[in-house]
């Protein structure tokens, strides 16, 4: 008997609670199984336990590490792909963003839709696996 496949692992590290809470909720309903974290300690501690197919990371979390040395500290370990989300837009956030590790960059605001397929054009990718 076939088992069927099992859903792709998303972990969505964000501060905000609602913005954390709204991806999950979405992304839980289309198959996807979710982890949240709240900051770069709780991402880093649950990333011990599992190692995800995909990573959501905001790059304003204060206190602590922000996202880009949150990245920075998984590529010591993981190539996991890391898709950064924030409100600053300039080419230089971006270019640090990527300089850190990053695969993708997500600007906010941003439609749930819009994760969803970035996350799925990811996961997708012939050269991932």
């Amino acid at each position: 008997m076939d088992q069927a496949p099992r859903p792709w692992v998303v972990m969505v590290v964000d501060d905000d609670a609602l913005i954390r809470r709204a991806i999950s909720i979405y992304l839980t309903t289309r198959s996807y199984e979710v982890i949240e974290a709240v900051n770069a300690a709780d991402c880093l501690t649950k990333l011990c336990k599992k190692i995800p197919d995909i990573i959501l990371l905001d790059v304003m979390m204060p206190p602590g590490p922000d996202g880009r040395e949150t990245c920075h500290r998984i590529r010591e370990f993981s190539e996991v792909p890391i898709i950064l989300l924030t409100a600053r837009a300039q080419e230089t956030d971006r270019t640090q963003g990527i300089a850190a590790g990053a695969n993708g960059y997500i600007t906010k605001p941003m439609s749930l839709k819009e994760v969803e397929e970035r996350v799925r054009a990811f996961l997708s990718s012939p050269t991932l696996g």
